[in-house]
């Protein structure tokens, strides 16, 4: 295509941009096989081919036997070249150099290697045709109108982060109470000209319509969940987590959350709300089945954690969670283990033992008391610097923050009851509860309760927020917590006489006869202690979970754990296929206490990745995968229950369910999608696949 006689033979003004640029590409044709020879007087002259390395520009025709110039070849009957080099081919090779240094010195071959060196970089668009010319300009507004979506979608990020409101009730031109949304879209506009040129004389598209943020939120979300699903196909095993509540518009919600590892540590992500409707045990295995069905993790999913409610962990009649089972059937029921410890200290103190009943009816009425009336708030104030918390029902381990005010500002707030009975303009509704409620501070037996409870709260309050709320936790994490809780509360029954006598004996306390309250507290860490070891001790996969926890290992030298690694093959007869390898691999790790110095399933599971140990260990890491993935509780299913009552309140309950996850999502996962890469970028692609649209968002 390069050669001399094709050259000559074609007209290459004529040829299109494509065969010049290839020509171009291809450069001047330099035949190794050039037989050219000129008799002199002396020797005969032939032609040699470092001449090629000395002139770039030399080409050459084994037809014709000459030397042609490749520029002039192809621009020359524009410019008027020198026919020697460009149609008859040059043969002089006595003169050669002098000839070859002025032709590269005439203004018409300059002429033609800048023609050729310019070719299909400058001054193209005068070559070009229209319709390419239409390219350039659509090209042009796509570039203008993706910008802007990339500064919409941060916009549409910062809402979502700090949970803000994105629209309005009046969004027109000359509202003076417009969306946030708007507000800070237009704030950022007085600081980038583009976009305040574009915000200000594009109708078509200016970004702030609620239909532009409602797929922009959809296509957020969508690339969200696909690089979610990424990470779920490269991980082993999933977990699945599920809780119901109400939203400010009184609908169900339950939310879906995923427990996975990725990069050896342990990672729990938002996955959606769900609005359900029939809240039977079908209905609700139903919508949990389909959140599930995209991401095709039937193999995969090894727990599914929820509360007690019968409906979700009911084994006799079909539960959600034996439902579950039938679709996929490695994924072992795990009752969350936060749920029951309140449902053991509400069973223990306030329904089986009627004395501890009554304690925390009274304990209640102090609540009620000052945080039904400002009047009342404003005269603790005046004696104390704290505030009585009102305890809800459902979480018990907020009742430790009423005991302990109560107990540290007893004093204070006797003194409050007081003047409330003595001081004139008090309402008598209120004198007479505050004669009620100083009877309770000045009465022996409830004082001992309150300094039992606020030596008894601590300990629970260590369990339940100091290990049962960490993403982190593992079955081996929780057995040793729970074992301390027990140790504690056994240590507080044993001084339970001392803690009635020193209360018993405070000032301000009336002189009654004896009480049994020590008997009474210590039936109550009886019962407690007793419904632990039931509820935090028997479950197969805490059993199962005693191979891989290292504070065992010492025991497990001496005697191999049969019982329970026969417990773990039952439990996963998928994953733990080899049970001869998994117990030799145990065996000798147990002896080598370098690689366990670590306390929890996680660091033992890193140890073996820093030390490349685990295809040695390949049925071990296996097991630790299923420990550290199933979750122990579904505090991460709570926490975003407090993000939808933040997102849904009651001036923004009609909010749609999918904008609803994407927000959600936005708030819940926000350092998860700052560190995606190219986020925005695939958002814009999503945004422009997603249908036509009357302007440009894709290039041409």
């Amino acid at each position: 295509m390069n050669n001399v006689d094709h050259l000559l033979r074609v007209q290459f003004s004529t040829l299109s941009l494509e065969e010049k640029l290839e020509i171009k590409r291809l450069g001047p044709h330099r035949p190794d096989d050039l037989i050219l020879l000129q008799p002199g007087e002396k020797a005969t002259r032939t032609f040699k081919t470092e001449w090629y390395e000395r002139k770039t520009w030399l080409t050459a025709s084994t037809s014709k036997r000459a030397l042609f110039c490749f520029p002039c070849l192809l621009f020359g009957n524009a410019t008027n070249a020198d026919s020697v080099w460009t149609t008859d081919g040059f043969k002089d090779l006595k003169h050669l150099t002098e000839r070859t240094v002025k032709h590269e010195s005439c203004k018409t071959h300059i002429n033609c290697a800048l023609k050729l060196g310019l070719l299909g970089r400058v001054n193209i668009v005068a070559r070009l045709d229209s319709a390419y010319q239409r390219n350039m300009e659509h090209n042009k507004r796509t570039e203008e109108n993706r910008y802007v979506l990339g500064r919409l979608i941060s916009c549409l990020k910062l809402c979502g982060k700090c949970e803000l409101g994105l629209r309005g009730r009046d969004e027109s031109a000359d509202s003076v109470n417009p969306g946030v949304f708007k507000c800070i879209f237009e704030t950022m506009c007085e600081g980038d000209t583009r976009l305040k040129r574009h915000y200000d004389s594009e109708p078509a598209f200016n970004g702030t319509s609620s239909t532009i943020q409602n797929e922009l939120l959809d296509c957020m979300y969508e690339v969200y969940r696909r690089e979610v699903a990424k990470q779920l196909w490269d991980t082993q095993f999933v977990a699945v987590q599920a809780e119901e509540t109400t939203d400010a518009s009184c609908k169900s919600k339950t939310v879906i959350v995923l427990r996975y590892m990725v990069d050896n540590s342990v990672t729990e992500r938002f996955l959606q709300f769900i609005e359900v409707k029939d809240k039977t045990a079908v209905g609700l295995s139903t919508a949990i089945k389909h959140a599930l069905e995209p991401l095709r993790l039937t193999n995969k999913l090894v727990a599914q954690t929820y509360d007690g409610a019968a409906v979700l962990r009911g084994s006799v009649g079909g539960g959600v969670q034996i439902l579950m089972k039938e679709s996929y059937p490695n994924a072992i029921f795990v009752h969350c283990y936060a749920h029951q410890l309140n449902r053991t200290l509400q069973q223990v103190c306030a329904s089986r033992i009627s004395e501890l009943k009554v304690f925390f009816a009274d304990l209640a009425g102090f609540a009620t008391f000052f945080s039904t009336s400002p009047k009342r708030t404003a005269a603790l104030a005046e004696t104390s610097d704290k505030r009585i918390p009102r305890p809800p029902g459902t979480r018990w381990d907020f009742k430790s923050r009423t005991v302990n005010v109560v107990w540290e500002t007893r004093e204070d707030i006797l003194e409050c009851l007081d003047n409330i009975r003595t001081q004139p303009g008090w309402d008598k509704v209120s004198i007479s509860e505050a004669y009620g409620l100083s009877m309770h501070l000045r009465d022996p037996a409830f004082l001992q309760l309150l300094e039992f409870f606020a030596k008894v709260m601590p300990e629970v309050d260590v369990l339940y927020n100091g290990i049962l709320q960490k993403r982190e936790i593992d079955a081996a994490g929780l057995s040793r917590a729970v074992e301390n809780f027990k140790v504690n509360v056994k240590e507080i029954r044993e001084r339970a006489d001392e803690i009635g006598i020193r209360a018993s004996e405070g000032p301000g306390t009336a002189k009654r006869r004896k009480t049994n309250t020590p008997v009474v507290m210590k039936k109550a860490c009886d019962a407690m202690i007793a419904q632990v070891e039931d509820r935090f001790s028997k479950s197969d996969h805490l059993i199962a979970a005693q191979l891989v926890d290292c504070s065992l290992f010492p025991k497990f030298v001496k005697s191999f754990p049969e019982a329970q690694l026969a417990c773990a093959v039952r439990l996963w007869p998928a994953a733990l296929i080899n049970k001869g390898k998994l117990q030799t691999e145990l065996a000798l790790l147990y002896g080598h206490t370098e690689l366990h110095a670590g306390k929890s399933a996680l660091l033992l599971f890193q140890a073996i990745h820093e030390n490349d140990l685990q295809e040695a260990l390949s049925e071990t890491c296996t097991l630790l995968s299923i420990v550290i993935t199933t979750p122990m509780t579904s505090a991460e299913s709570d926490r975003n229950f407090s993000t939808l009552k933040r997102i849904r309140t009651f001036t923004r309950n009609t909010t749609g369910q999918q904008r609803l996850n994407a927000l959600s999502m936005l708030s819940v996962e926000n350092p998860f999608v700052d560190g995606l890469v190219d986020f925005n970028s695939k958002v814009i692609e999503r945004f422009a696949h997603a249908k036509n649209r009357r302007d440009n968002f894709l290039f041409k």
